[in-house]
C-alpha cells in the first residue's frame, strides 16, 4: 500500500512538473524563407543597380511629381537576367501605399534575380492629393503614362525585354490591372493579382468618407475581357478588403485569359508570431507613408506590415512561377519549428481543371457579397470549405458534372442528414437544403 500511494505521488509530481515545463516552453516560431524554389534566393545573380550603388529606392532611377502623381522608380539590376537583356515587372502598389519601401521586399527579391522593375506612383501625393485622388481611371491613365516614359528610358530601353513584360499588384492596383488593357497598358505576359480589391464598399464607412470621397472605380467586370494571358489570383481569408466575393468576380471577368486560377489561404495561429491572412500580407513596411492611414485603408486598424515566410512562400514564391512560365503554383507554406505544417494555400478555381461550383445564392449566383467555389474530386469538412471563401450554412445553388456524385452533409465532418446529387441544382430549396451544408463529398 506504501508502495503504490509513493507511486501515485511521484506520478503526480511529474505530471504537474512536466507541464509547468510545457507552459513555460516558448511557443513554436513561424518557417524561415525557403533556400530552393520559387520565393527563394536560389537564383539571385546580382547585389546592386546598373549604377553599382545598393538596392533601394534612394538609387534607383526617379522621375516624375508626387504631387501630380507621375512619379515614377525604375530600378535596373547590375546583372541581367537574360545576359544583355532582361525581362520587365510592372508593380502595381495599392491605394495610397504609393511609395516602393513599403514593398522593398518583393522589389528586392526580384532585382537580385536579374529583373527590371517599374515602380509607378499613380496616387496623387501630398496631403491634400490624398483627399482628392477619387478617380481610378485617372490613376490608370497616370500608371500607363508612367510605365511608358520608363520604358522610353535610354537606359530601359537598352536593356529591357519589351515583348517580356509582366504586370504585378497588390490591392487597387489589382483593379487598376484590371482595366489595363483598355486603358492603353503595354502588353503583358502574365498577370499577378495579390488582395486585389475592385471595390472600396468593405473599408470601414468613415475612412471612404474621409479619403475616398466619391471614388470613380473601375469597373473590372466590364474590362476583364480584354485580359488575354494567363492570370493568377491570390486572396486571403481573413483578407477584410479584398473578400472572397471581389476574387470571383474576377474570375468571372476573365472570359478570355488562356488560364486563370485562384487561391486562397487562411491565418495560422499555432505559433508566435502567428502568420495572418489579412490585406497587408504583401505589403512588407509602412514605408514613408503614416502607419495609421495605411492602417485604416487595410481595415486592421494597427500595423499589419512585415516581411514574413508568407511574403516569400506564397506572394514571391508566385511572381516567380509565372517569370518562369508557369501559369499555376505549388506553393509550401512551410512548418512550424516544432514540425507541424502551416495550413496550406488551397486552389479554389483553375480554369483548366472540371469540379463542382457552389454558389452561395440560387440561379448559380455569388451575389456582391458571396462566393463561387470549385471542387474537385475528394471531400472537404467545414474548415476545408471555409478556407476556400465558403460560408457554413449558405450554400444555395450547385453545379455537377456530368457523371459526378456529390454528398451534402448538414453537420461538419460528414454527418448529419445528406443530400445526394447527379446533377445541377440552380435552388436547393427545391429538396430543402438551402443554407444547410457544412460538408460535401464529391465523388
Amino acid at each position: 500500500m506504501k508502495r503504490s500511494v509513493l507511486a501515485l505521488i511521484v506520478s503526480i509530481v511529474f505530471v504537474v512538473t512536466a507541464s509547468a515545463a510545457l507552459a513555460s516552453a516558448p511557443p513554436p516560431s513561424p518557417p524561415s524563407a525557403p533556400t530552393t524554389g520559387y520565393g527563394s534566393p536560389q537564383n539571385y545573380i546580382c547585389n546592386s543597380l546598373y549604377n553599382g550603388a545598393a538596392i533601394n529606392h534612394n538609387n534607383a532611377i526617379d522621375f516624375g511629381d508626387t504631387n501630380a502623381g507621375t512619379r515614377c522608380w525604375v530600378y535596373i539590376p547590375s546583372v541581367l537576367k537574360n545576359g544583355g537583356s532582361a525581362p520587365v515587372v510592372i508593380y502595381l502598389h495599392g491605394f495610397m501605399a504609393i511609395v516602393p519601401p513599403i514593398y522593398a521586399g518583393q522589389i528586392e527579391h526580384l532585382v537580385r534575380q536579374g529583373y527590371i522593375v517599374i515602380f509607378p506612383e499613380y496616387n496623387l501625393g501630398g496631403f491634400s492629393g490624398m483627399f482628392n485622388d477619387t478617380n481610378q481611371y485617372e490613376q490608370l491613365g497616370r500608371a500607363v503614362d508612367a510605365v511608358d516614359a520608363a520604358l522610353a528610358l535610354s537606359a530601359v530601353a537598352s536593356r529591357a525585354e519589351m515583348d517580356n513584360i509582366y504586370l504585378a499588384s497588390h490591392s487597387n492596383g489589382g483593379n487598376l490591372s484590371m482595366g489595363w488593357i483598355d486603358g492603353g497598358g503595354v502588353p503583358v505576359k502574365a498577370m499577378i493579382m495579390q488582395h486585389p480589391c475592385i471595390s472600396n464598399e468593405a473599408i470601414p464607412a468613415f475612412v471612404r468618407t474621409l479619403f475616398l470621397g466619391d471614388m470613380i472605380e473601375i469597373d473590372a467586370p466590364a474590362h476583364g475581357p480584354s485580359i488575354t494571358c494567363p492570370v493568377i489570383v491570390i486572396g486571403g481569408v481573413d483578407d477584410t478588403i479584398a473578400k472572397p466575393v471581389q476574387l470571383n468576380t474576377i474570375m468571372n471577368a476573365l472570359a478570355n485569359a488562356p488560364t486563370k486560377v485562384q487561391y486562397m489561404y487562411d491565418s495560422d495561429d499555432h505559433g508566435d508570431p502567428e502568420l495572418e491572412s489579412d490585406h497587408m500580407v504583401p505589403a512588407q513596411d509602412d514605408g514613408a507613408i503614416p502607419g495609421w492611414i495605411l492602417d485604416l485603408m487595410s481595415g486592421m486598424g494597427f500595423s499589419a506590415f512585415e516581411e514574413d515566410s508568407d511574403d516569400y512562400r506564397i506572394h514571391y514564391a508566385a511572381v516567380d512561377a509565372a517569370l518562369a512560365g508557369q501559369t499555376r503554383v505549388s506553393f509550401d507554406r512551410g512548418t512550424w519549428s516544432d514540425g507541424r505544417a502551416v495550413n496550406s494555400v488551397v486552389n479554389v478555381y483553375d480554369s483548366e481543371v472540371t469540379g463542382v461550383m457552389l454558389y452561395e445564392h440560387c440561379d448559380y449566383n455569388a451575389g456582391t457579397d458571396g462566393y463561387a467555389v470549385q471542387l474537385t474530386k475528394g471531400v472537404a469538412n467545414l474548415a476545408g470549405l471555409q478556407a476556400r471563401g465558403f460560408s457554413n450554412d449558405s450554400l444555395s445553388s450547385i453545379k455537377i458534372p456530368a457523371g459526378w456524385k456529390v454528398t451534402l452533409y448538414k453537420d461538419d465532418n460528414f454527418k448529419g442528414t445528406i443530400k445526394v446529387l447527379y446533377g445541377n441544382n440552380s435552388c436547393l430549396t427545391s429538396i430543402g437544403f438551402n443554407d444547410v451544408v457544412s460538408s460535401i463529398k464529391v465523388e
